[in-house]
């Protein structure tokens, strides 16, 4: 390559790294109102595309978001950001991307899930410790589901008051830990107990709906519970919308 072309190419690189920042000063204000016309979901948005926040809320669930644009994932066809998102005591961290071919992205997101997030996936009275999640990884695709998904998490448990059909009753649920993967497009999470016993498979598939089994082990710490299977067979299973209210 000669001189002059040397420059010219240094000349491109220039301007489309120049564009590129002054994209990235535009209101957020103004790139939610012109893309996300029915916006119901963000309020009180301040900032640019390059670092903002805002509050949020789906369904029943409230809180605040930021964000700080990572310009270079550009490079790898996606937009990228440092994401926080706050709930009540709920804290999540981790980097969010939309891709090519409408995949969204979710890299090392960490964090807590607090009692009051729970209920809104079961109104029940849940134990005062939080979920922790770890180094959570994912890719999803609306018509193909969850891919590429690792991650762990941790519950110190607690007592669990419930309503079961039309019963009242409670839990005294153990430390658990979770495994996270993906099954034919579903995200599942492997929830053993610190003896790496089998107690919960939960899964999320898609469209967004929430499946729970819970094994005969998990139930024998219902005090009124008095069944008789296998240790690892699955005695109970529910299946409903992730959130309350609509997700």
């Amino acid at each position: 390559m000669n001189k002059k072309s040397k420059q010219i190419t240094w000349w491109i690189t220039g301007v489309i790294t120049f564009l590129i920042f002054v994209l990235l000063q535009v209101p957020a204000t103004w790139l939610i109102s012109k893309f996300y016309k029915n916006n119901q979901t963000l309020q009180n948005v301040s900032g640019n595309i390059w670092q903002g926040q805002a509050d949020w809320h789906k369904g029943n669930l409230r809180g605040s978001v930021s964000w700080r644009t990572r310009p270079w994932d550009l490079l790898l066809l996606r937009v990228g950001a440092n994401v926080e998102v706050h709930s009540g005591q709920t804290q999540l961290n981790g980097v969010v991307g939309y891709g090519f071919g409408k995949k969204i992205i979710i890299n090392k997101m960490q964090g807590q899930i607090a009692p009051e997030t729970l209920k809104n996936v079961a109104n029940w009275q849940w134990p005062a410790n939080s979920i922790q999640i770890s180094d959570m990884t994912l890719r999803f695709k609306k018509d193909t589901g969850f891919s590429d998904t690792e991650g762990k998490l941790q519950w110190g448990g607690g007592e669990l008051r419930y309503t079961f059909g039309q019963r009242q009753d409670q839990m005294n649920i153990p430390s658990l830990n979770g495994q996270l993967k993906d099954e034919a497009g579903k995200l599942i999470f492997d929830i053993q107990d610190q003896r790496s016993q089998k107690m919960a498979n939960i899964s999320l598939d898609p469209s967004m709906m929430l499946d729970v089994q819970l094994t005969q082990r998990m139930l024998l710490n219902v005090p009124s519970y008095d069944g008789k299977a296998g240790l690892d067979t699955y005695v109970i299973s529910t299946r409903q919308p992730l959130i309350q209210g609509g997700f």
